[in-house]
């Protein structure tokens, strides 16, 4: 879906620039997307655990790839917390913007079919136990939501691959991801979010990641 959002120079900062979003990746254009990753907490089934969602196959940008499980461009005017619908949109979740732990802002490019993607993500970390099955995926949005083992995603790149639960809407089984089935960022994204998963997970509040 195409939207209005703010045009952002090389510090993050709004240029006063509005285009759609489509033109901004068409051309290369700096702005700002809202990330959320969610880290489960040790029950009787194991864990803690690291989610993250398989995007649908109609997506223009890297279909059917595991990615962020919750994330959204910000649209013209918004603050980064305003991003924090994407978490209701895409997963059926309503979270208290106090849950979210700030992880920091990546600066990511990345060549798309007709384009480049240059963004700002502001990355947020949610503690929270709700089981995958009980998600509300947007079907336009998310394919489904994966459980990965907090030491299987923080030893991913090195290992090559490692067991997960993938939740399509109304079922789940068991599968294998390895790094070539994410967004290839190449910033070790996965293993950083996880390593500070761990550290809140332990009680500490981390240092900024990105």
């Amino acid at each position: 879906m195409d939207e209005r959002i703010d045009v952002r120079d090389e510090r993050g900062e709004r240029t006063g620039a509005v285009v759609w979003k489509s033109e901004a990746h068409r051309r290369g254009l700096w702005h700002r997307c809202f990330h959320c990753w969610i880290c489960t907490p040790a029950t009787d089934e194991g864990g803690p655990f690291l989610l993250a969602q398989r995007r649908a196959t109609e997506k223009d940008t890297w279909p059917g790839r595991l990615d962020v499980p919750a994330a959204g461009h910000l649209a013209a005017g918004e603050e980064p917390l305003d991003g924090l619908r994407e978490v209701e949109e895409e997963l059926g979740l309503r979270v208290d913007p106090n849950r979210l732990v700030s992880l920091g802002t990546r600066r990511v490019e990345l060549e798309i079919p007709g384009g480049l993607d240059r963004e700002f993500h502001d990355v947020f970390l949610l503690v929270d136990g709700t089981p995958p099955e009980d998600f509300r995926l947007q079907p336009e949005e998310v394919q489904a939501v994966l459980r990965i083992a907090l030491d299987d995603a923080e030893a991913l790149r090195s290992v090559g691959s490692a067991p997960a639960r993938e939740y399509p809407a109304g079922a789940s089984f068991d599968t294998r991801v390895g790094p070539e089935d994410f967004v290839p960022y190449m910033d070790d994204y996965l293993r950083r979010v996880a390593l500070a998963a761990r550290r809140v997970l332990g009680g500490e509040r981390p240092e900024r990641v990105f």
